[in-house]
């Protein structure tokens, strides 16, 4: 018995040898696997990039950064500036939608130091008005979505709505 099951190891080690050593050619009905790997950008989340863009620019000491916009963008945008950290920003309306966003340096300090993400593609955070969180600081935003919109953490307490809390700016 022990000869028969030696037999077929050594059988299937040698197909799949063979198999191995073949070079087989990649058929015509699959041509996205000619297409090469790289200079193709996979976005997740269009907010979450939006957000990291903001922390890299400022990080890098740039005076302004321009990303792909979407109304969720938009949305988040008017909440900084509103709140004071960004000085401006602008919706360009072409073929591609982008929002150009225009830093604050007082005293020459970046207005923003961090951005904390909350929210990610594969673990939402959701809560109550009662529990929504506060910041790690008084002058820190948290952006929440909620049913009524995208707003800060402290309007969504005032009007007693919970929602998706997204990122910290500090």
């Amino acid at each position: 018995m022990l000869f028969v099951a030696g037999l077929v190891d050594l059988f299937v080690y040698s197909v799949s040898a063979d198999f191995v050593s073949v070079n087989l050619p990649i058929p015509a009905c699959y041509p996205e696997l000619k297409k090469p790997a790289g200079n193709q950008i996979m976005l997740q989340s269009t907010s979450i990039d939006f957000l990291i863009r903001i922390k890299n620019g400022y990080r890098a000491g740039k005076k302004q950064i321009t990303t792909p916009a979407s109304n969720f963008c938009i949305d988040i945008s008017k909440i900084l500036k509103k709140y004071g950290f960004i000085s401006d920003f602008s919706v360009s309306d072409g073929s591609k939608k982008e929002i150009t966003l225009t830093f604050l340096y007082p005293d020459n300090q970046p207005r923003i130091s961090d951005i904390k993400l909350f929210s990610k593609p594969g673990r939402r955070i959701y809560e109550k008005s009662s529990s929504l969180p506060w910041g790690k600081s008084p002058e820190s935003l948290i952006i929440i979505s909620t049913s009524s919109g995208v707003m800060s953490q402290k309007e969504a307490k005032v009007k007693g709505l919970g929602g998706e809390i997204i990122a910290e700016i500090y």
